[in-house]
């Protein structure tokens, strides 16, 4: 244990120093932002005290009340490091999580001389108990702090420039799918989906919050099939949680209009939610096709998807038969992300299809696409296109931007 300590001591003051002195070494915070840099030196602060601490201990190994200090304290230490460290990674700031799993191991060893230099004399039972303890405590701290972490990495972010709108007296319609399995090709069993929870809510109460008059369709119309990992405690919204109180929101999911039965021209804002499901039958509606061509020649809806949302655009057409996105610039859930998710086998991807168009198609990238949104407004401010999941927000701020800028210049008229 006494070399640990020591190695400890060295691992902390060389790691203190290149972070307090010269943080601009690590590649990572260098091409980061200057926030970044002004972190690691208040890391490397906090290291540099721990190595003189932890060499002090070393120096005084006889010292046992010493000891047991180092090893609580290192213990919280290096765990709590290493939940921080995960969570930049996820975000992005470093490319690789080597800073994250070094204090993993760390405090693996931390914890294994804590347990026997403050249960040398217990049973071998009891030893396991607090082990047991020890790793339990730190799966609780981390499923506790797993929504956090994952909102910092950029699962659902808040909108920065989130705005309150007044647009009482308009009118938005939210279309999903109708596609409840997630299925490979040529077959009809596997795993129940549909839109995802929050690609139809966040907008949802986006709007109603505006004033707005918030009418549900579907493909097919009917009860729409959520996915169910949707509500999953780590990555459930306010809005989801908003949903599941909303017996009137619940009533419009199970009884949704069949979008054959809806004039499109009468919203101002139509928004196409994605999911999984969106991939089996957004993108192959012709009639959503002609609806979203009738609402875009109408001029008054604001048009808007997220994710796989954003197939119901590509059967849209112009008066010459051409179609209607080819040259916008627009966005849709990445192959990247679909590839990472593992689950490919679905019949239309977001990106592909869009290139296919011609569509200037836009996106953020990072070490997990899951993390990254961007939502990108076409050149002739008719479609607001977001990236994924975590895009439903700026999106509809930005549709609603758009309708309201909209009514200020029919007022003024």
């Amino acid at each position: 244990m006494k070399r640990f300590i020591f190695i400890s001591a060295i691992i902390e003051l060389l790691a203190g120093a290149i972070l307090f002195f010269t943080p601009q070494l690590v590649p990572d915070l260098a091409q980061g932002e200057s926030s970044h840099m002004a972190m690691a030196r208040m890391y490397g602060a906090a290291a540099l005290g721990l190595g003189i601490f932890a060499f002090q201990v070393w120096r005084n190994f006889d010292n046992e009340t010493m000891v047991k200090t180092f090893l609580s304290s290192f213990l919280v230490f290096h765990m709590t490091v290493f939940i921080a460290l995960l969570a930049s990674f996820l975000a992005s700031v470093f490319a690789n999580p080597a800073g994250a799993l070094l204090h993993f191991i760390m405090a693996l060893f931390t914890g294994y001389f804590f347990i026997k230099n403050n249960l040398a004399d217990a049973s071998r039972g009891r030893k396991i108990f607090t082990g047991l303890g020890l790793v339990l405590g730190t799966i609780g701290t981390l499923l506790f702090l797993l929504p956090n972490i994952l909102h910092q990495a950029g699962v659902h972010p808040d909108y920065a420039d989130s705005k309150e709108y007044n647009l009482s007296g308009k009118k938005a319609l939210i279309i999903t799918t109708s596609h409840g399995i997630l299925h490979d090709p040529g077959e009809t069993t596997g795993n129940p989906t549909g839109v995802f929870g929050s690609e139809m809510t966040v907008p949802y109460y986006e709007f109603q919050d505006a004033g707005m008059d918030v009418d549900v369709a579907s493909i097919k119309g009917g009860e729409i099939p959520v996915d169910p990992q949707s509500f999953l405690f780590m990555i459930k919204t306010k809005a989801d949680e908003r949903y599941l109180e909303d017996n009137t929101f619940q009533e419009k999911v199970k009884n949704s209009l069949r979008i054959d039965d809806v004039d499109f021209t009468q919203y101002d804002a139509i928004w196409l939610a994605g999911g999984w499901g969106a991939a089996y039958d957004l993108g192959q509606s012709k009639a959503l096709g002609e609806k979203v061509s009738e609402a875009y020649y109408a001029q008054k809806p604001t048009i808007g998807s997220v994710c796989h949302g954003a197939l119901g655009l590509i059967q849209a057409k112009d008066t010459l038969g051409n179609f209607l996105i080819t040259g916008r610039t627009m966005s849709g859930v990445t192959d990247k992300q679909i590839k990472e998710l593992g689950i490919t086998a679905t019949p239309l991807h977001p990106e592909t299809e869009l290139r296919k168009l011609g569509v200037n198609f836009k996106s953020n990238s990072g070490t997990q696409d899951f993390f990254q949104t961007i939502s990108v407004i076409d050149e002739e401010r008719r479609f607001v296109t977001g990236q994924n999941q975590n895009s439903g927000h700026e999106t509809a701020q930005k549709m609603m931007g758009i309708i309201a800028e909209k009514s200020s210049k029919t007022f003024k008229d």
